[in-house]
């Protein structure tokens, strides 16, 4: 996935940005828990719309620190990249 190009382009349509225009009011407020890790997202601190694990892009499971968001799509991508596909076993 490239993370470079517009939102649209990463794969973050108009539905994607609706969703996150309609949450920001109340997340501005600091009076919203990151889904991610439970701690409250201060007002003005980086926030996105977190994905819930193993949906892709399908499912959005609400605010999250942009840290605590950026940080699991690291360890998914490190998984896939450290954990490849098992190869099938040969029996003699």
């Amino acid at each position: 996935m490239p993370s470079t190009g517009t939102t649209t382009q990463r794969g973050y349509g108009a539905y994607h940005q609706r969703i996150r225009a309609s949450l920001a009011p109340r997340v501005a407020t600091g009076s919203v828990r990151c889904a991610r890790c439970g701690q409250l997202i201060r007002s003005g601190q980086a926030w996105d719309l977190g994905h819930a694990d193993g949906t892709g892009k399908r499912e959005y499971q609400g605010p999250e620190h942009a840290t605590c968001n950026r940080s699991a799509g690291g360890r998914t991508g490190r998984s896939r990249t450290l954990d490849p596909a098992p190869r099938p076993v040969t029996r003699w």
